[in-house]
């Protein structure tokens, strides 16, 4: 009588470094042998195999280590008191990464069966180091870890390897392992007295010109910095962007913009739709636009969120590339409120008649909390980027003309018709522009007054 097929536990890893994640039966029939002969396999690997489910129903995936970093940490989410809570652990194995938790809530278990996900789980990918500052980020990056020089080119694992590394000050509120929690516990901040502020942010500046990392990370093009300021027992987490130096063409546009981007979230304020709150300062020959970021709490308190990128890559299941496209695909799997998609909508809309052109899904977020459907966060990056000066910082005269919107989208464009028109006689009216810009901004009201609905 024939033996029957064996197999070794090295050619049991082989096949789950090359398939990722499987049951016991389908690595069975993958490899010609019976189920027991997987399972005893299985067990003689022991902790080098992580379990996932129960029953016929479990999957097995080899676990791998992330570089010299280890292969799993305790995953934290640290709430608006500065609390920090244990959410689960996150693993990362051939496949993917899993996070074992008792607080995985219903509607993720639906989208994302046992913790499983194909790559980096898609509420971190915000963590990636991005624009201005993330640049400078990466490029200060040393040791063993082998992070590329610029955030655009890293995979997930240097993301991740990111987190687990250098994850005490975030965007967001995860935090990874304890020993960045213990980082974020002990960070000293400093705080600038809200009279010393232009010429503490004339020094940051110059410093991030220079290639320092001031701050925390954050997304955007636009050279900026992070701060703290205010009174010391409850300061106030800001982000600052800064022009070029304003007696230069290209500081003068960028001066400019950073108006019109404080008026625009104010012009959305003043109509109840949610937006940042702006101060803005000149100082050492720059002018700063100083938001207040809303993913912290005081010293300590954050809270959680989730880009419209991060939240396209991970729940929606056909590509969308822009938010109303976004804002229906989450509502009509019920991840968004219907209020919070018309408003995202509107917000788009209020965008393009203000000829923002730099939309993309990075530029809108929504609150990340455990409960569905997700809310959304306020407006922020809202300004006429048509007008941006040029890459070498020239100023390209550019024509503003306006599409009609799309018929779906049409009753929310006769809703923010009026405040575009608002924005735009504003802005005319502010003193703090350039006469180049107030022209702008008149041809900006006859455009937007004449935009067809």
């Amino acid at each position: 009588m024939p033996r029957p097929p064996t197999l070794s536990a090295n050619a049991l890893k082989l096949q789950l470094q090359a398939q990722g994640f499987g049951t016991a039966q389908a690595l069975a029939e993958q490899m010609g042998v019976d189920r027991s002969t997987v399972s005893r396999a299985l067990s003689s690997l022991g902790d080098e195999v992580l379990r996932m489910g129960a029953a016929r129903r479990t999957r097995y995936a080899l676990r791998r280590t992330l570089r010299t970093l280890g292969r799993r940490w305790p995953l934290y989410r640290m709430d608006q008191a500065g609390r920090a809570h244990e959410f689960g652990t996150l693993h990362t194995v051939h496949g993917g990464c899993v996070i074992e938790s008792a607080a995985w809530p219903a509607w993720l278990e639906r989208e994302y069966p046992q913790g499983v996900f194909p790559g980096l789980p898609f509420f971190l990918s915000d963590a990636r180091p991005q624009g201005f500052i993330g640049r400078s980020i990466a490029r200060s990056l040393g040791g063993t870890l082998r992070f590329p020089t610029d955030p655009r080119d890293w995979q997930d694992d240097d993301t991740l390897a990111y987190l687990v590394a250098h994850g005490a000050e975030l965007p967001g509120d995860w935090i990874a392992g304890d020993a960045m929690l213990e980082a974020a516990h002990t960070v000293v901040i400093s705080v600038i007295a809200d009279p010393a502020r232009a010429e503490a942010y004339a020094q940051r500046a110059t410093a991030a010109m220079q290639g320092e990392v001031v701050g925390s990370s954050a997304a955007g093009e636009q050279p900026k910095f992070t701060a703290w300021v205010g009174d010391r027992a409850d300061p106030r987490a800001v982000l600052v962007k800064f022009s070029p130096p304003l007696d230069s063409p290209s500081g003068r546009r960028w001066g400019d913009l950073l108006v019109a981007e404080s008026l625009a979230a104010d012009v959305l304020l003043s109509h109840g739709h949610a937006a940042v709150r702006t101060d803005l300062l000149d100082g050492g020959n720059r002018r700063f636009l100083e938001i207040v970021r809303y993913d912290r709490v005081g010293a300590r308190g954050r809270r959680g969120l989730l880009t419209l990128h991060a939240a396209e890559a991970g729940l929606v299941s056909e590509a969308a590339e822009n938010w109303p496209a976004v804002a229906g695909a989450l509502l009509g799997s019920g991840f968004l409120a219907p209020d919070d998609a018309a408003a995202l909508r509107r917000r788009w809309c209020f965008g393009r008649l203000i000829a923002n052109t730099d939309m993309h899904l990075g530029n809108a977020a929504l609150w990340f909390d455990p409960p569905a459907p997700l809310r959304l966060a306020p407006s922020y990056d809202m300004l006429p980027m048509l007008y941006a000066p040029g890459p070498q910082g020239e100023i390209v005269p550019r024509e503003f003309r306006l599409a009609p919107p799309a018929p779906a989208l049409r009753e929310d464009w006769r809703q923010v018709l009026p405040w575009a028109v608002e924005f735009w006689r504003r802005l005319a009216s502010d003193a703090r522009v350039s006469d180049d810009f107030r022209r702008i901004a008149v041809n900006g009201i006859q455009v937007a007054k004449h935009a067809e609905a």
